[in-house]
């Protein structure tokens, strides 16, 4: 496209913290070396919107409103009228194309992404300049208000703020954040089990919903400012609502002890962490998979320093510590367990 503005956004892979932004707790996601790239270019031969994707063999006319579409492209609506709102803008005879090389419902932030990259690329069409805090905000709302998928502010922050080589520790109640270099012995390799997952169908939302309720039964604001469980806590709770409230609890402190470990460069301890992060999504909060339980213990059988599933699980992908020159095997074992797998 010739005279176009354009927008790019990375996706990332979540290390320790799964379910915890919308819980105000503490994150850690890696940026990854994927990305969307949208680009916008004024077209006075349409009257609305045009969207195309090349992962998609179609063209989608549409206009700047308040209505969903129920599907991917909602993201971008959002993006358009969330925009025009913030800034009083009448968005029309706009065509838009998407590139991306991330792969979609795997549990690495392609939404995020999608939103991020089109909102970057409205401030250049428009001349808009916002601040990081801003764009974060506005995406994330994007997200909630538009979309009304119940996450929290991690992937849109670690798209903005995030970084391909050092880790990015985020407390969500506060926004503080850190980074933290990362060893360039290991890898932190993602894994698709080839097993899409869609957190429009209500999932997460959910999940979302019973960490509420929890928290108002214990009439505390949010689970995460909890350390432990009491016995107290124990008597109000049912045994579901305990197992959802445990995994978020105890996967907050993991967040932090997995700071410290990078900071130290403990990967042995944060690996230990990473397989018990996922032991508690899949016994406690119940959002794993048995093709992602296959993939944790095949890497971890191989001699990974840990694995769990990435993202909000009900399919998708896993991340495992591994030394990088053990990659390749690693590879060859998995397809010899698991053929369906793909690699990132």
């Amino acid at each position: 496209m010739n005279n176009y503005s354009d927008g790019e956004a990375f996706g990332r892979v979540n290390l320790m913290g799964e379910h915890l932004d919308y819980n105000q707790g503490c994150v850690i996601p890696l940026q990854i070396n994927k990305s969307v790239n949208v680009y916008l270019k004024k077209d006075t031969t349409i009257e609305g919107i045009k969207i195309k994707s090349e992962n998609f063999d179609q063209e989608i006319f549409t206009s700047v409103s308040n209505k969903k579409m129920n599907d991917w492209t909602d993201f971008i609506k959002g993006s358009l009228y969330l925009f025009g709102k913030k800034y009083n803008l009448n968005i029309k005879q706009l065509c838009i194309e998407v590139k991306s090389n991330l792969p979609i419902g795997i549990g690495v932030s392609s939404s995020a992404a999608v939103t991020v990259s089109t909102l970057k690329a409205l401030c250049s069409l428009y001349n808009k300049e916002i601040k990081n805090s801003e764009l974060v905000e506005l995406a994330h709302s994007v997200e909630q208000d538009f979309v009304e998928v119940a996450g929290g502010v991690m992937d849109q922050f670690a798209s903005i703020y995030g970084s391909q080589n050092q880790a990015l520790f985020l407390d969500t109640k506060s926004n503080n954040y850190d980074l933290i270099k990362l060893s360039e012995d290991y890898i932190f390799f993602i894994i698709d089990s080839g097993k899409q997952r869609i957190l429009t169908d209500g999932s997460l939302n959910q999940k979302r919903q019973y960490c509420k309720k929890i928290s108002s039964k214990l009439n505390i604001e949010n689970l995460c400012i909890l350390d432990e469980l009491d016995d107290h806590h124990k008597k109000i709770l049912t045994n579901e609502e305990l197992d959802i409230a445990k995994h978020v609890v105890y996967e907050n402190q993991r967040s932090k002890l997995g700071k410290i470990a990078l900071v130290e460069n403990d990967l042995k301890k944060f690996g230990s962490l990473m397989t018990q992060s996922h032991n508690s999504l899949r016994d406690l909060y119940k959002v794993s998979t048995s093709e992602l339980d296959l993939l944790v213990e095949l890497c971890n059988t191989f001699g990974s320093l840990g694995s769990k599933l990435t993202g909000a699980g009900f399919g998708g992908a896993i991340v495992t510590l591994i030394k990088k020159e053990l990659v390749e095997d690693l590879k060859m074992f998995i397809i010899e367990n698991y053929p369906n797998a793909k690699f990132l």
